[in-house]
């Protein structure tokens, strides 16, 4: 059990994140798997335990539901979950890039624990309304998609989202990284992007525990390896 006041976030790679509470409930979210025709990833998801797992979307680099035992809940559509602890809101909306142009849908996911709160982006497009914007804010960690390809985002879109979420840490996810990104993807690092922001910049391992106490006083950028 972590400290109380006190969550841990383990990064498994591209959108894949594990959160522990303080009272040891468990949220993984988008653990990645590869096709037989597309291959993404150097290595297979890891087997994970959590008592919640969110999927984001349907797409197979966010939806290795096959890892998770019996037991584990499983939370894909937009609505709310609630018990003793915590506060989970799927908020619906459209993938962005060629997949939007079809209306492939996704799912925001803002997670309110006892310790912190997260907003995990997915693979959504930005300009969303405002009616759904303001369900998104006053989250502390925000996960977000970023590659120097535009893959998803252009940086513009990234530094607006940021300026509307005003979270107190942002963790970018869903590109290159040569641990675990196989080539044929076609994602890029984040060099470039890392460059073009004014805010701090914190490297930290693959595992970090975070409470409040420990948040900066302006939005700072933590970039975790694998």
């Amino acid at each position: 059990m972590n400290q109380p006041g006190t969550s841990k976030i383990s990064y498994y790679g591209h959108s894949c994140f594990l959160i522990e509470q303080s009272d040891s409930k468990t949220i993984l979210l988008d653990p990645y798997r590869n096709r037989e025709d597309r291959i993404w990833f150097k290595k297979k998801m890891p087997i994970v335990k959590c008592d919640i797992c969110l999927i984001t979307h349907a797409h197979f680099d966010h939806d290795e539901v096959h890892i998770l035992e019996e037991t584990t809940t499983i939370l894909r559509l937009p609505g709310e979950f609630k018990d003793a602890s915590t506060k989970i809101t799927g908020i619906g909306d459209i993938h962005a890039g060629r997949s939007g142009k079809l209306n492939f849908p996704n799912i925001m996911f803002k997670i309110e624990t006892p310790d912190l709160s997260f907003l995990h982006w997915g693979d959504n497009r930005p300009n969303i309304s405002d009616e759904k914007i303001n369900k998104l804010k006053d989250v502390d960690i925000l996960f977000i998609p970023v590659d120097d390809s535009f893959h998803l985002l252009k940086f513009e879109e990234i530094d607006e989202i940021i300026k509307i979420i005003k979270p107190k840490i942002v963790i970018p996810m869903h590109y290159f990284m040569d641990s675990i990104s196989h080539e044929q993807n076609g994602l890029l690092p984040i060099d470039n992007w890392i460059n073009s922001r004014t805010e701090n910049k914190v490297y930290i391992d693959t595992e970090v525990f975070i409470s409040r106490s420990l948040f900066p006083k302006e939005t700072e950028i933590w970039i975790m390896n694998i």
